[in-house]
């Protein structure tokens, strides 16, 4: 399988142990791409990859694209990994093998795990009761079954996709991330666009990855809450039907009440830009369902009720 990676970057603190990390991936990815944005400078640990840079800073989104733009087409998988993110030794092979061992397979991820608690930082994306995207497992102990768990979509932070069916999926004749979401939730965006498409994404074990924490996210306490509950939206809207959206609108609703209670605890500025959100409800959703993206519109939200 020749397989490619993709590591976005705003030259955080983190970015050198990546690199270190990345170094030692056996088998390593044939091609390596860095995309540095806000004028990132470039760091001393990159032999080996290719090196984009953008004066203007680049959302995760946009960062990716602009990686995957530059593959070839004859690449058979994409590893996209965030330069806080320190992948074990054998991470791309076993991911690897999960997409060459099941041809349904668009998507894989490992369990990534926060450096700060030693405990489950994610295993995939799903939906709990209320709608919201969640990371399944997260807070669990490490321990791994040795299954393959399906997932609703697989987690930007440390994943790979075949790029027969990301290219099915793109949009606009070339992004495979939605650009106008930035950051979060893109990877959510993808996952329902991929299996809208009949491809399924999943969780493996034997391929953990260390999150040392977000480098940028959080202290934007203004972009950071809006990201999060707008985002969410443009995900629903963008690839549920208008029946499914309109049915499971009162769930989705008592869903984003939780998450603004949520981001209140640690950000008072989560409440006007909850404001902000719900004045550009309309635009937001009436935005998603003008998108164009291939495939049939889901007619419920994946493990939930129609």
């Amino acid at each position: 399988m020749y397989t490619a990676l993709v590591i976005p970057s705003l030259g955080a603190t983190h970015l050198r142990t990546c690199l270190e990390a990345v170094a030692g991936l056996d088998p390593a990815p044939e091609l390596r791409v860095l995309v540095l944005s806000a004028a990132a400078a470039v760091p001393s640990q990159v032999d080996g990859f290719h090196v984009l840079q953008h004066s203007r800073r680049l959302g995760f989104a946009a960062a990716v694209n602009a990686g995957l733009e530059t593959l070839p087409p004859d690449v058979d998988a994409v590893a996209v990994l965030n330069d806080d993110a320190t992948p074990e030794r054998g991470w791309l092979g076993t991911l690897g093998a999960a997409l060459e061992g099941d041809s349904e397979l668009a998507a894989v991820q490992g369990t990534v795990i926060d450096a700060n608690t030693s405990t489950v930082d994610g295993r995939g994306i799903a939906f709990d009761r209320w709608g919201l995207p969640i990371q399944i497992d997260r807070g669990m102990d490490c321990s791994e079954d040795g299954a393959v768990r399906l997932v609703a979509a697989v987690s930007g932070t440390a994943c790979l996709y075949r790029m027969e069916a990301v290219r099915q999926a793109a949009f606009g004749d070339r992004w495979v991330f939605d650009p106008s979401f930035d950051c979060y939730h893109e990877d959510l965006d993808l996952g329902l666009r991929i299996g809208r498409l009949g491809w399924r994404s999943a969780w493996v074990s034997g391929a953990p990855v260390l999150h040392l924490g977000s480098s940028s996210g959080p202290s934007m306490v203004w972009r950071h809450p809006w990201w999060l509950l707008a985002n969410r939206w443009r995900a629903m809207a963008g690839n549920l039907s208008r029946r499914a959206l309109l049915t499971n609108m009162p769930r989705l609703v008592r869903g984003e009440l939780r998450a603004v209670n949520t981001l209140l605890r640690s950000n008072p500025r989560a409440l006007p830009v909850a404001g902000a959100v719900a004045a550009g409800f309309p635009w937001l959703v009436v935005g998603g369902w003008l998108r164009h993206t291939p495939g049939p519109r889901l007619e419920s939200l994946p493990g939930g009720p129609a």
